[in-house]
């Protein structure tokens, strides 16, 4: 009698849990519609709305501009990130991305009052026309610009690509002579570097560039050579770099590391997650490296300052990071043509797991620009902006940000304005003996 009555036990519980499925199932099935039936009602309130605002609003109004406002009222809800672009303006943000502009293709500074070749684009008008770094201009278009503003003599220089354009140049040890340059549509270079005061400095203004990676490296190729032999030091410059490019960051950072994890991004599915690794071939393998940020530190610009901090190559010297570790997705609409969408989809972490969004990258020595005047300072930080989504990180994941902050070290207070005192201070902690034990102590906490 037991096993008679045990399957009919088992065979009850099956059609209870069967019925229930089914119920569950259908159950599913009918909310999934009344969701998509009521999102219908409320975009059939929307164009109500809006025929309303077209026929009796007081004022005629633009309806394209109107539907690009409610659609980023929608997007920005969600973060402060996602948005709607218009078809010009993202047409606008790619040509702006490129950062094409005519010009002869040198990097200039003032020096004795007159124009100073810092750099010359090899593959650039100027260059090709046998201008080198260290000439100094004296004259555009015959007009002397001794003593003029640096603005107003590179301004002299721009105009339409394809026209000609006669500057006098003067090189080391030579006389003065009148050159002829075609200008031509430059793509502009986002590095700047130097000698200063004993090590190599470079400043990497954004990632926001494809040759990013590439102007880096031969940044370092340059600093070797005028220095004639390895660099005892170099300093990477991020402060108020907004980031850009996620592919350039993972190669700058390559750089300086031989091989391993740059960053992991984590979406909403499994499938959205991915790592990006360095390749293997550090660049400049053993040299000392630190690496400057401040509150304008954001996006790519993070990564590449957390992952050479996690990985214990470099030194991170200034101030707190903004803390932007949103990834953007942007999807053009019929090509463009309707504009597109710009969609948080993911968020970056460091090798050691850690978030960068809302939190940042926590400098190792937190060193400020201006004098301690005893108030308390207000930062603009990604947790700034509305909706941001630092929040939900802590709540749905429990991160925080590990590393204990550092007590700020600030200027003295009769520190020149025309002095750099962050930069200062990262060159003399490179520069000083216990720089090496420094880092491997801090890599070790």
């Amino acid at each position: 009698m037991y096993q008679p009555f045990k399957k009919t036990i088992w065979l009850a519980l099956l059609i209870i849990v069967g019925a229930s499925l089914g119920i569950s199932l259908r159950t599913l099935a009918d909310a999934k519609q009344d969701s998509e039936q009521k999102t219908y009602e409320q975009l059939a309130v929307f164009a109500d709305v809006l025929t309303r605002v077209q026929d009796q609003y007081v004022e005629s109004v633009e309806t394209d501009a109107l539907i690009g406002d409610a659609l980023n009222g929608l997007l920005q809800a969600l973060d402060p990130h996602s948005r709607y672009v218009a078809p010009e303006s993202f047409e606008k943000q790619q040509k702006r991305a490129r950062r094409e502009y005519g010009g002869l293709g040198i990097e200039v500074s003032m020096e004795d009052g007159l124009i100073l070749v810092n750099y010359a684009n090899p593959d650039a008008p100027a260059a090709r026309a046998g201008i080198k770094a260290g000439d100094k201009i004296t004259h555009v278009e015959g007009v002397d610009i001794k003593d003029k503003s640096l603005s107003d003599a590179v301004e002299k220089m721009r105009g339409l690509a394809g026209d000609p354009i006669t500057i006098t140049v003067k090189s080391p040890g030579k006389a003065a002579r009148d050159v002829v340059v075609i200008r031509a549509v430059i793509q502009g270079r986002a590095v700047r570097h130097r000698m200063y005061e004993g090590v190599g400095y470079i400043y990497l203004e954004t990632f926001n560039n494809e040759n990013a990676a590439r102007d880096v490296a031969e940044a370092i190729d340059l600093l070797t050579k005028e220095y004639g032999r390895t660099l005892p030091g170099l300093v990477l410059d991020l402060r108020g770099n907004g980031g850009g490019l996620l592919t350039q960051s993972v190669d700058v950072a390559g750089l300086f590391l031989n091989g391993g994890e740059v960053v992991s991004v984590r979406g909403r599915q499994k499938d959205d997650n991915s790592r990006f690794h360095a390749k293997q071939g550090e660049k400049i393998a053993g040299v000392p490296l630190i690496v400057l940020i401040n509150g304008n530190t954001a996006s790519a610009s993070e990564i590449v300052a957390g992952a050479l901090q996690d990985r214990g190559r470099a030194m991170i010297i200034g101030a707190p990071s903004f803390g932007k570790g949103s990834v953007q997705s942007v999807f053009p609409l019929n090509g463009g043509r309707k504009g597109a969408l710009r969609l948080t989809t993911a968020r970056y972490f460091t090798p050691s797991g850690s978030s960068i969004q809302g939190l940042g990258i926590t400098p190792d020595v937190w060193i400020e620009p201006y004098a301690d005047d005893g108030k308390k300072h207000v930062r603009f930080t990604e947790s700034s902006l509305p909706h941001a989504l630092d929040s939900i990180i802590r709540e749905t994941e429990g991160q925080t940000n590990k590393k204990p902050r550092p007590k700020p070290q600030y200027a003295p207070e009769d520190w020149p304005e025309d002095k750099d005192y962050q930069l200062e201070e990262a060159v003399k902690i490179l520069k000083s003996p216990g720089y090496k034990d420094r880092l491997r102590k801090l890599f070790n906490q």
